[in-house]
């Protein structure tokens, strides 16, 4: 028995092996669903163990993340680099590569970002904000290459090889912010405040960039990047099995390249985002591990690019949440951690299960 495979706009290539068949729309949204009830009753439960309310403290974090318009300002602006990032994620899963490494694409974005700011007189955001867009998206695509080459050319595991490049890239962010982007006026590790004309621009009364509409925009860009060219085709044979994308003519070692350079120029792309929009200011803090929390994103948004907006919404808003009730009711921000986990275990498991039943 044969499975036929056909490229967006070319005529069907018959492949040996039998292709597995699309998951169905009710089955790819209930996973989701099943998570996020499974995340939200053990977060209840540790709200109780913690002496709390679990329906105040969820009323509570619902109106952090969506009580008016400065939380959902918030929200939005939160959202932002977790969507760009988990639809990175998105497109190098869909080809195999399981990489790690956002956060080192995400963190040399903002050093590039503050870089150009800080050092290049532009001295028009007009001029800048395009030119650090293009240079932030070159600097996590190279990032990004490295694990993809070393994976295409040379076998390495790209799990390892992409987590040591976020260690490099943390080391790079230290030394920068202490040697020459430090701000040659304070105490701490960190750079000068970017200057007003390299800001992006806000909605007037809101807290909400041009960095969030960017995002907005990148999501159906990128469905029809994996659902109607021939590299979302090549990506997805790539990904469910090489050898047979190979016997059919597919270059395997350039989609994964591909792959890895889209997604560390959107992670570049979301760090200069971030550093332009929400910070003003690199430092340290910049590496703060949300690239690991674009993961979660990408799992439960099923590597889907609407999904992952619904993610994005849903993982920021328990950030959000979490500091809110921690702030009123003396419950333990990690709580909102601790359903995330859940959550993600709840998907690998279903996804186990569904895979032993097929």
């Amino acid at each position: 028995m044969t499975a036929t495979l056909t490229p967006p706009g070319s005529s069907p290539v018959t492949d040996p092996a039998t292709t597995s068949r699309p998951k169905s729309l009710v089955t790819s949204a209930a996973v989701p669903l099943l998570a996020v009830a499974a995340g939200l009753s053990v977060g209840a439960v540790l709200i109780l163990l913690a002496g709390g309310n679990p329906i105040d403290a969820y009323a509570t974090m619902l109106d952090a993340a969506l009580g008016g318009d400065t939380q959902l300002g918030r929200l939005l602006t939160g959202m932002t680099p977790l969507v760009l990032i988990g639809l990175g994620y998105a497109i190098a899963y869909r080809t195999g590569f399981i990489t790690i490494g956002a956060q080192g694409h995400y963190d040399v974005g903002a050093i590039t970002a503050a870089a150009v700011v800080l050092t290049v007189p532009l001295n028009s955001g007009w001029v800048a904000i395009p030119v650090v867009a293009v240079l932030a998206a070159a600097a996590g695509a190279f990032i990004g290459g490295i694990a993809g080459i070393l994976k295409a050319r040379l076998g390495v595991n790209e799990i390892i090889s992409s987590l040591m490049l976020n260690y490099l890239v943390f080391y790079g962010l230290a030394w920068a912010v202490r040697k020459p982007l430090a701000n040659p006026n304070g105490f701490t590790p960190e750079s000068e405040r970017i200057p007003d004309w390299a800001m992006l621009a806000t909605i007037p009364g809101t807290r909400i960039h041009v960095g969030v509409f960017v995002a907005i925009a990148a999501v159906p860009l990128v469905w029809w990047l994996m659902r109607s060219t021939r590299f979302g085709f090549a990506s997805q044979v790539v990904g469910e099995s090489p050898s047979v994308a190979a016997a059919n003519g597919i270059p395997v070692s350039r989609i994964i390249m591909t792959s890895a350079l889209i997604s560390g120029a959107l992670g570049g792309i979301a760090g200069a985002i971030m550093l332009l929009g929400s910070q003003f200011r690199l430092s340290l803090a910049v590496s703060s591990g949300i690239g690991f929390t674009a993961i979660v994103v990408a799992l439960l948004g099923r590597r889907n690019p609407f999904g992952i907006v619904l993610a994005a919404a849903l993982v920021s808003g328990l950030t959000l949440g979490s500091q809110a009730v921690q702030r009123t009711q003396e419950i333990p921000a990690s709580i909102g951690t601790v359903v995330q986990a859940v959550m993600i275990v709840t998907v690998l498991l279903a996804n186990r299960i569904m895979e032993r039943a097929r």
